[in-house]
C-alpha cells in the first residue's frame, strides 16, 4: 500500500466534490446537490401517500420510510441507501427518487442508518442488514412482484455487503424476491480510504479495512439467484472511483462468473447529479430500473 500512496494523492482521489466540472469550488458542489436533493425530498414528502419512520432496529437511526402506500400490493420495490461516506446525509434528505418512482407505479423504501462515529462501519453494515430483513418480509407480506436496491457512493459499498451475505439471504423470509441491485458510484475497496481525511469521523482500523470491503466477498450465490447487478460511475468522478468500479465488475464477472452484468461510467456526469437525476421524471436510472421490471417481472 506505501508504493500506491506515494504514486496519488489519496485525499484528492477521495473527495469527490473536487472532481465536479459543473462548480468552481467544492463546496458549491456540496451545497448544490443538498439544496436539490432536500428540495425534491420534500417535494416527495408532500405529494406521495406514505408511511415515514418506521423503526427497523432499536437505536435511533435505524429507520425507514415507505413511499406508495396506495400502489397496489405486488408493485414492485425500489429500496434506496443514501451515500455520505458512513457519516453525512440522512433519511429524510433522501427521499427524492420516491416522486418519479411513483408515477411509475413503483413503490420505494428510503433507509435511514446511525453514523460514524456515533456507530461503527461494523454496526451500519448490520444496520443494514437488519433494514433488508424488514423489507424482504413486508415485501413477502405484501406480495411484491419484485424488491431492488440502489445505494450511492458509501451506500452503494453497504449494499453491496449486503448482497455479499449469502448466509443472511438463504435464511430470510422474501429474499428470493430479490431482482436486482444498482451500485452507483460506489466503493469496494477501503483500504486506501483509511489514510484519507475521511477515517477521521469512521476511524476504521485497518486490520478492518479488507474484511469490510465488497471487493474481497463472494458474490457466486447471486448467480443461483439471478440477481442483476447495475455497476455505474460518473465520467467525472474521480479516476480512483472509476477504478473501483471497473475493479469491482471484473471480481463479479471474472471470478464469481455472474452473468447479467452490467456496466457503464455514465458520460457529462459527476459524482452528485447522478443520483441528483434520480428526482427528475425522465432519469437513465428510474429507466433503467423500469426497463429490468419490464423484462424480468
Amino acid at each position: 500500500m506505501s508504493d500506491i500512496m506515494d504514486a496519488v494523492d489519496l485525499e484528492t482521489e477521495y473527495t469527490p466534490s473536487r472532481w465536479s466540472q459543473r462548480f468552481s469550488m467544492p463546496q458549491e458542489v456540496l451545497q448544490h446537490h443538498v439544496k436539490v436533493v432536500a428540495e425534491a425530498s420534500e417535494m416527495a414528502t408532500n405529494n406521495i401517500p406514505h408511511k415515514i419512520e418506521i423503526e427497523y432496529g432499536s437505536t435511533p437511526g435505524q429507520k425507514l420510510d415507505i413511499f406508495g402506500t396506495d400502489l397496489p400490493g405486488d408493485a414492485p420495490i425500489l429500496v434506496f441507501v443514501h451515500g455520505g461516506y458512513w457519516q453525512e446525509l440522512s433519511r429524510e434528505l433522501s427521499r427524492y427518487p420516491a416522486l418519479p418512482l411513483y408515477r411509475s407505479k413503483v413503490k420505494t423504501i428510503v433507509v435511514g442508518y446511525d453514523l460514524c462515529p456515533v456507530a461503527t462501519l461494523a454496526e451500519i453494515v448490520n444496520q443494514i442488514q437488519n433494514a433488508a430483513k424488514f423489507v424482504f418480509e413486508y415485501a413477502e407480506k405484501m406480495g411484491s412482484r419484485g424488491v431492488y436496491f440502489a445505494g450511492h457512493s458509501a451506500g452503494a459499498h453497504l449494499v453491496a455487503k449486503l448482497l455479499a451475505n449469502a448466509d443472511f439471504l438463504d435464511s430470510t423470509i422474501g429474499s428470493s424476491r430479490l431482482q436486482a441491485a444498482f451500485l452507483i458510484s460506489g466503493v469496494y475497496d477501503l483500504r486506501e480510504l483509511v489514510h484519507t481525511t475521511v477515517n477521521e469521523a469512521v476511524q476504521l482500523p485497518i486490520e478492518w479495512a479488507k474484511p469490510l470491503s465488497p471487493q474481497f466477498d463472494c458474490y457466486e450465490h447471486l448467480h443461483i439467484r439471478r440477481v442483476r447487478v447495475f455497476i455505474i460511475a460518473a465520467q467525472n468522478d474521480s479516476p480512483r472511483f472509476k477504478k473501483q468500479s471497473r475493479e469491482f465488475y471484473e471480481l463479479l464477472l471474472n471470478v464469481c462468473l455472474i452473468q447479467n452484468m452490467y456496466l457503464e461510467i455514465k458520460d457529462d456526469f459527476d459524482h452528485f447529479d447522478i443520483v441528483e437525476c434520480f428526482s427528475q421524471d425522465n432519469n437513465f436510472l428510474k429507466n433503467l430500473l423500469l426497463h429490468d421490471i419490464r423484462k424480468n417481472l
